[in-house]
């Protein structure tokens, strides 16, 4: 558990507020610590039009569901609050209620449960160790100091702080960890980066022709293949967040504009301009 000493040194609210893009809905990226004292904070029929959940640290109360569903919140509990779905929080008005929420936008949300990840009740329990408030602390810190240009790379680590508040890191077995799952899971991240697939494949301890080979059996495609697909999904998603096209191309791993028009031209049809103009 979290000690108490260190939670009683949250004197106040501490948060921040950030957006890839104009629309907050769409490129919200927020954290921070929440203190509700009395029960004025809390909250009825409310909804986000992004996706947030938090963490309680300390306090208690009730969440309520549109359906008259009603939840017990106490010290580890986990309430998510999913796009559009209204719902109320009720505070017990100890002075104790301490919170830490993250939220990110509903593009983001959507293309992270394509995947099957989340699971989407709304409240649940978590475990709560001694290193989590400092790390918490960290990625506030980060998401501060981030200039503009750089939000869309701290966007993983606020999803996967989610994935922690979601147990992945105390329960393995909800994660598939065949060397094919290993594989997708590394082709997803770090963009901006090149990646060696043969150094890939030497990490699995397999041969670069036999992980080929069996990741194309398995996925359909190639390794390559994979990884640029990748690379134009969240292409999708900062173009969907209004990002420049000419950061965006940087952020997935192109040296210009050209090289990316032409690879995004490659894989959907037209070019990244007319992905945007589609879209209003």
């Amino acid at each position: 558990m979290v000690s108490e000493s260190l939670l009683e040194r949250i004197e106040k609210s501490d948060v921040i507020y950030r957006c890839i893009g104009k629309e907050m809905k769409n490129g919200i990226l927020a954290c921070g610590f929440m203190r509700k004292e009395t029960a004025e904070r809390s909250q009825y029929h409310f909804s986000n039009a992004y996706y947030s959940c938090f963490v309680l640290l300390r306090g208690s109360g009730r969440y309520l569901s549109e359906t008259g569903t009603s939840y017990q919140l106490q010290a580890g509990s986990l309430v998510q609050r999913l796009p559009g779905v209204p719902h109320s929080t009720i505070i017990h008005p100890d002075g104790k209620w301490l919170e830490f929420f993250i939220s990110i936008g509903k593009p983001f949300f959507k293309a992270f449960c394509s995947i099957g990840v989340y699971d989407q009740t709304p409240v649940q329990t978590t475990e709560l160790f001694p290193g989590d408030l400092e790390r918490y602390q960290k990625l506030l810190r980060k998401l501060k100091a981030a200039p503009d240009s750089q939000l869309p790379l701290l966007l993983p680590e606020l999803q996967k702080e989610i994935l922690r508040m979601h147990g992945y890191h105390t329960h393995p077995e909800k994660m598939q960890r065949d060397p094919v799952e290993i594989a997708c899971d590394a082709l997803s991240q770090n963009l901006e980066e090149e990646i060696s697939m043969e150094e890939l494949a030497s990490s699995l301890q397999l041969g670069y022709e036999t992980f080929r080979k069996v990741f194309k059996k398995q996925t359909g495609i190639s390794p390559a293949r994979y990884r640029t697909g990748k690379k134009m999904e969240q292409a999708c998603i900062l173009l969907d967040g209004g990002v420049p096209i000419k950061e965006i191309a940087g952020l997935v791993g192109y040296g210009d504009v050209y090289a990316f028009s032409k690879q995004f031209s490659r894989f959907f049809g037209f070019p990244p301009g007319q992905y945007r103009k589609n879209l209003k």
